[in-house]
């Protein structure tokens, strides 16, 4: 059995789960012989029920994850981490793994018992959680395996001096039978005369949704007929506020517009009723999934040239710009609204690429290659 372990804040739903629940549902939907391991989880998945374990020491261990890693006391947190996994680990046999998603701290607290129980231990990392680790601790971890969403990420680690021992550089994806290009007469908004440029993504600094409404209103300012829409909320699923949030409400130009949190078939007609995808995100991106899915929509990008994002362009598909630039970001999605022509490049190449690497089949198949070479049952 291959026991995928979420994190304390990433529940296994469709709407309110973010990167994690995706990549493993994605990945893991048709492998009978994996469970996933979460605080919660709703039927949006439509795993089957014995698949989903829902443990109460996720959802515990929230309320003090915040504390210890402000105060990693390391041998309290381990001792605290052990007596609430139990319930897991006590079904650990031997040739299972377990697939932890994002905390090295789990991985750490767990390695001894996984040794004791001939079990598998695998660390997969979709953010920069290793590099404000310890250092003592890292020098700690003894696994079999290590995945990162991004060579980025994975040479950020290397660099901070992890220990890597088969090390592998897995993407996220996109579903493609959500994310799929407008079909001709069926989705016409990419025609009309004022262009669409979308925003999808979590309303916190990090992401640069006032970068994107500077570059708005620099287009309306110049004259330039174009529309923006920005899709998301605080959190994932949720209605929440903040003062970042009523800001870019208050400082909006006239050109743009917010809409409703939304995911599966509404999230993604609003990338076919688009013209250009913008990702302006201001910090290190490790990957950025929603690229990919402007991709597989064949939406031609603006993104940000931080982290993991221009990687995802390396076949083409995109316009990378500096981080935290708005004139920058203004050219480049003037050129695209103006210039059908290197538009529809754009959005060939994307779509090729995304068809080329980043569906699921095809990142389920370097999953079960990399668990084969540590010798899993995948």
């Amino acid at each position: 059995m291959i026991y995928h372990l979420l994190t304390e804040s990433e529940p296994f739903s469709e709407h309110f789960g973010g990167a994690l629940s995706r990549w493993t549902a994605n990945v893991v939907r048709d492998d009978e012989n994996s469970t996933v391991v979460c605080p919660w989880a709703d039927t949006s998945w439509n795993f089957a029920s014995r698949r989903i374990v829902a443990l109460n020491g996720l959802r515990d261990y929230r309320q003090w994850a915040a504390f210890l890693r402000r105060h990693p006391l390391g041998h309290f947190r381990s001792a605290l981490l052990n007596h609430l996994f139990r319930p897991l680990t006590e079904k650990l046999e031997k040739g299972d793994t377990l697939y932890i998603h994002n905390r090295p701290e789990f991985a750490l607290a767990l390695q001894s018992r996984c040794q004791r129980q001939g079990a598998k231990l695998v660390l997969h990392m979709q953010n920069s959680h290793l590099v404000c680790f310890p250092k003592p601790a890292l020098s700690e971890l003894k696994l079999d395996g290590f995945v990162f969403c991004s060579s980025f990420l994975m040479t950020e680690a290397r660099d901070h001096g992890v220990p890597l021992v088969n090390a592998h550089v897995i993407p996220n994806g996109a579903d493609e039978r959500l994310f799929f290009p407008a079909v001709d007469g069926k989705v016409t908004a990419r025609r009309t005369a004022t262009p669409m440029v979308l925003f999808v993504g979590r309303f916190v600094p990090e992401k640069g949704a006032h970068v994107f409404l500077a570059a708005m209103k620099s287009l309306k300012e110049k004259g330039i007929e174009v529309s923006g829409k920005l899709i998301g909320s605080t959190g994932f699923g949720g209605r929440g506020k903040s003062d970042y949030l009523d800001r870019l409400k208050r400082e909006k130009p006239s050109n743009a517009e917010f809409g409703e949190y939304q995911s599966g078939p509404p999230l993604a007609d609003q990338y076919r009723q688009a013209a250009v995808f913008c990702c302006p995100s201001t910090w290190k991106e490790p990957f950025g999934m929603v690229n990919v899915e402007a991709m597989a929509t064949a939406l031609p990008v603006v993104a940000a040239a931080v982290g993991g994002i221009p990687e995802i362009f390396a076949q083409g598909g995109g316009l990378l710009v500096p981080a935290n630039r708005p004139h920058e970001l203004t050219t480049a999605i003037q050129l695209l609204v103006t210039d059908g022509g290197r538009r529809a490049q754009l959005s060939q190449e994307a779509y090729r690429s995304f068809r080329d690497r980043y569906r699921w089949q095809i990142i389920r198949a370097q999953y079960r290659s990399f668990l084969n070479s540590l010798g899993c049952a995948a």
